[in-house]
């Protein structure tokens, strides 16, 4: 299986989880940390409207709370970054290296 259809499995089953607790996202991108490089990470963009009302490092703790119960280990290791955008499709944060240790 092409390992992007196999981290957009994953993906799917993290939006799932996220409506059902409450946190629906409106939109997710998955694209290639360097791009054409097969070798590489992804990073993964989320458009959400109720990342509005709290600050980034709640929306992040958040999502990465989710990735950890729905996600397998493997596809967390594949995730180089988490970009987070908000209802009006802006930069809301993008999370750190703190942060990215948390995934593994």
């Amino acid at each position: 299986m092409d390992r992007t259809i196999a981290v957009n499995n994953e993906i799917e089953k993290f939006k799932i989880a996220c409506a059902n607790k409450g946190y629906p996202l409106r939109d997710t991108c998955l694209k290639e940390a360097y791009e054409g490089d097969v070798s590489t990470s992804f990073i993964l963009e989320v458009v959400a409207d109720w990342i509005d009302v709290m600050d980034c490092s709640e929306a992040l703790d958040i999502l990465i709370d989710l990735m950890w119960d729905t996600m397998n280990e493997e596809t967390r290791k594949k995730i180089f970054s988490i970009t987070v955008f908000d209802s009006k499709d802006e930069l809301h944060c993008e999370t750190d290296d703190d942060d990215i240790q948390k995934l593994s």
